[in-house]
């Protein structure tokens, strides 16, 4: 007897229609996260904070089409702050006249010692791997001075060169400051024998290399955003001037283990109703321990994560109860499909099925995505490309929705 593999499927999509989004697929998303479109139109996907200063909406195809980078890699001409030269705290350099403007700086000095612009703010927004290029015209010097940039309120330098006398001299500074937000301030020690030196700053330019992900917008039209406005917790989307992408050139944000974003009010249902989370992320540490995709935001919480309870470093998803797949991690991109649903919840891997059980009805009262949702803990370490909550049973449409994501993204 012939049995189709329609009926076989029973009442399940098989594939979805040509030119069909997620969420025309499956509308009435509760959350939506990507940095491709959902929609099938052209939404905001990313709000992006540069290193050399600014931030700055995109849509999905402004990230795909570069407009994202070259925002993010564009030079930035001029001081972030206008620079005010002091001779403190030592005093043995004595400042004759100082002037500056939004972009130019000069600072005229007789004797011998320190000279800094006070106080020590971010006169220059850059951060570790930028290049800070100051143009520079110095005349009287002694002997070589030593030009640095200091770390925002801070004595820790990040850059530094050697200056000699000498016209519109390019003296370029890569930064080595720890990531997170840095900006710095000009320092330089100096020696104007028994005259009168000058150093004038004719510009400064900063080449950023890095962007952040200030917000994920949420492309269901709930207004979810997951949004994270500490700079140093913001996960990557340009490194090293390049976009992050997987190994298939398709736009990622990396979470380097102390990275997330944060949704803190979020309702996914009451406690006996069903809900459907779609993920795709790649973990960059296989047999590693708690390793978050997203969680709640309080201890009644629905979590689907990484774990480890056996020391196998298995794939897992827990609200109440944990039920383990079986499959240890790898350093491969996932797409998780999960359904929990009470005793039915079910978690599968890349469309085949990983694990089913009973993992409780705790609902999630927000979305914290890269970490767990209490403390510094069970930081994500990979990438993650997409998050869609439906707070409701999908077995209708799972195989169509995967069936979307594995063909943009060609996962399995």
């Amino acid at each position: 007897m012939h049995i189709s593999l329609d009926s076989a499927l029973g009442r399940q999509r098989r594939l979805n229609s040509v030119g069909e989004s997620v969420l025309q697929i499956a509308p009435s998303a509760a959350a939506a996260y990507s940095l491709r479109s959902l929609t099938g139109g052209d939404p905001d996907v990313v709000r992006v904070r540069r290193s050399s200063g600014g931030e700055e909406n995109f849509t999905a195809s402004g990230v795909a089409s570069g407009a994202m980078l070259s925002y993010v890699t564009e030079a930035r001409t001029g001081w972030n702050i206008q620079a005010t030269f002091n001779d403190a705290p030592d005093g043995t350099a004595t400042i004759t006249s100082a002037s500056s403007t939004a972009t130019t700086s000069t600072v005229s000095f007789t004797g011998s010692g320190t000279i800094r612009v006070l106080p020590k703010s971010s006169y220059v927004a850059a951060e570790a791997g930028d290049q800070v290029v100051f143009n520079m015209s110095v005349s009287g010097l002694d002997s070589a001075m030593t030009f640095r940039i200091r770390k925002a309120n801070s004595n820790t330098t990040i850059g530094s060169s050697s200056v000699n006398n000498g016209d519109n001299q390019d003296v370029t500074l890569n930064l080595t400051a720890s990531s997170g937000y840095t900006g710095g301030y000009p320092h330089f020690t100096a020696d104007a024998g028994s005259g009168e030196a000058t150093v004038t700053i004719n510009s400064v330019t900063v080449n950023g290399k890095s962007g952040f992900v200030e917000t994920w917008y949420d492309q269901s039209g709930n207004s979810n955003n997951a949004v994270q406005e500490t700079a140093g917790s913001q996960p990557k989307i340009v490194n090293a001037g390049s976009l992050v992408t997987d190994s298939n050139g398709h736009p990622d944000i990396d979470f380097d283990g102390s990275d997330f974003l944060l949704k803190t009010s979020f309702t996914q249902g009451d406690l006996a109703q069903a809900n459907t989370i779609f993920t795709v992320a790649k973990l960059n540490l296989a047999q590693d321990s708690n390793r978050k995709i997203y969680d709640g935001t309080s201890s009644l919480k629905r979590n689907m994560l990484f774990l480890s309870t056996n020391g196998s470093g298995e794939f897992a998803f827990f609200a109440d109860d944990v039920i383990s797949t079986g499959v240890t991690a790898t350093n491969d991109k996932k797409l998780f499909s999960a359904l929990f649903n009470g005793a039915s919840s079910e978690l599968f891997i890349d469309g085949a099925s990983g694990a089913s059980g009973d993992v409780g009805d705790y609902p999630m009262s927000g979305i914290t995505i890269g970490k767990n949702h209490s403390g510094d803990l069970n930081f994500w370490l990979g990438q993650i490309q997409e998050i869609v909550i439906y707070n409701a049973d999908q077995t209708s449409n799972r195989a169509a929705l995967e069936t979307n994501i594995n063909s943009h993204y060609s996962i399995f």
